[in-house]
């Protein structure tokens, strides 16, 4: 099968990415944007040892699933790559990405009822844009090409209101020296953040975006007020620049209520990678003492604000990475631990140190599903999955958040 070659082919399934799986004589192809059930022309534009890459040149017979993109940028960006697909396919596209990532390492079926959904677009309350000269956008998958955008389907209405506020800024001051902006919303208030600017224009720059609530340029506040405030299911958390937040908010708010439903007149319960304390002060109306572990500085005292802005005194929060601070937990009994590590899922020692500790009942929150079934292959030890579901945190996108709510063997 050469480069170049055209052939035929029925998409038979997706991989982990969207991306069709085609066979042709027993070798396996894939094509982006292709969907299961179609008949599609192809062009092979790569080749390797066990599979090829294609590009679809026609679709013959079409999915009923299949939509016009929305977005403009749709075909040279690949922020939003799933939006050839109606929401039901994406849904359940990623309902059996976890289902199969399971299988695969833990070797296990899992029962996962549905992926949850609640929005489709304009989800987004944070994005960080790439600036060069009076180009402002997202840079191409897999490059550093600049896409220029004008709106952003996927973001807040407000963040692309500001983001031609900004458009008309860099095309009158060429000279501006941005490289980088992030714009961030809250229910009531808006940021944003640039690395640089050229000092001669700062003041035409704030001039411009005088409807925004705080503009910083790099670790100086020039404008408006230091945090915005987010709320949350009844909390207010205060966002810095460099503050984490869970970027789809109505989904954001269903995840934490699911994940803690069961969490009600506890003793004693665990917040792991505790970030800004939202699920740690999420947890201190439910139980009596709370424990929170964090390595991020900024992070620990972002969430240590947020306590008291909430009027909450029972939660110790501990700064330090979670396989040093861990062990001083094993003499607690703990009714439930909480653990949203980064995407790289949490390391070994950590987990083998949770089978030694043994909480009642471990929620564990993850946006990989790859490195959630690799913990859960330590942790089957001594738990089973009690429920898992899945949350369309990113709609457009392959991405999917998962929550594993697991019990001890012998409950």
């Amino acid at each position: 099968m050469e480069i170049g070659k055209e052939i035929i082919v029925k998409v038979e399934r997706f991989n982990n990415e969207g991306d069709g799986v085609c066979l042709y004589n027993n070798f396996v192809i894939f094509v982006k944007a292709a969907l299961i059930n179609e008949e599609i022309k192809i062009r092979i534009i790569d080749k390797k040892k066990n599979y090829a890459v294609g590009e679809i040149v026609e679709i013959l017979i079409p999915s009923e699933s299949r939509k016009i993109p929305l977005c403009p940028y749709y075909n040279t960006c690949g922020g939003c790559g799933l939006m050839h697909m109606d929401q039901n396919m994406q849904l359940e596209l990623k309902k059996e990405k976890i289902k199969s990532i399971f299988k695969k390492i833990c070797k296990i079926d899992v029962d996962i009822k549905e992926v949850c959904a609640y929005n489709n677009l304009y989800y987004r309350n944070k994005i960080t844009l790439r600036v060069e000269g009076n180009k402002i956008g997202y840079y191409k998958e897999k490059t550093n090409e600049l896409v220029d955008i004008t709106e952003c389907l996927l973001c807040d209405k407000r963040i692309n209101e500001i983001l031609h506020e900004i458009r008309e800024f860099i095309n009158y001051y060429s000279s501006h020296k941005i490289s980088e902006v992030m714009i961030r919303t809250a229910k009531d208030e808006t940021m944003v953040y640039i690395d640089n600017i050229n000092k001669r224009w700062l003041n035409k720059f704030i001039e411009k975006l005088s409807n925004v609530n705080s503009i910083y340029v790099g670790d100086d506040l020039v404008y408006g007020i230091d945090s915005i405030n987010q709320k949350i299911n009844g909390l207010v958390f205060d966002m810095s620049p460099k503050s984490f937040f869970q970027v789809n908010l109505e989904t954001a708010s269903k995840l934490y209520e699911y994940a803690l439903k069961d969490v009600e007149n506890q003793n004693i319960t665990v917040d792991l990678y505790s970030g800004t304390g939202t699920i740690a002060i999420s947890l201190a109306k439910k139980s009596r003492r709370v424990i929170a572990i964090e390595s991020n500085k900024n992070a620990v005292k972002d969430a240590k604000n947020n306590m008291l802005l909430n009027g909450i005194d029972n939660i110790e929060f501990k700064g330090g990475k979670v396989e040093d601070l861990i062990k001083q937990l094993k003499d607690l009994n703990i009714d439930t631990l909480v653990l949203d590590p980064p995407r790289t899922g949490s390391d070994k020692l950590s987990l083998k140190m949770l089978l030694k500790i043994k909480p009642k009942n471990i929620v564990y929150i993850s946006c990989n599903p790859v490195t959630l079934a690799k913990d859960y292959n330590i942790l089957k030890e001594e738990y089973q999955i009690k429920e898992i579901k899945g949350f369309d945190m990113f709609p457009n996108t392959h991405h999917v958040e998962t929550v594993m709510i697991l019990e001890k063997k012998d409950v």
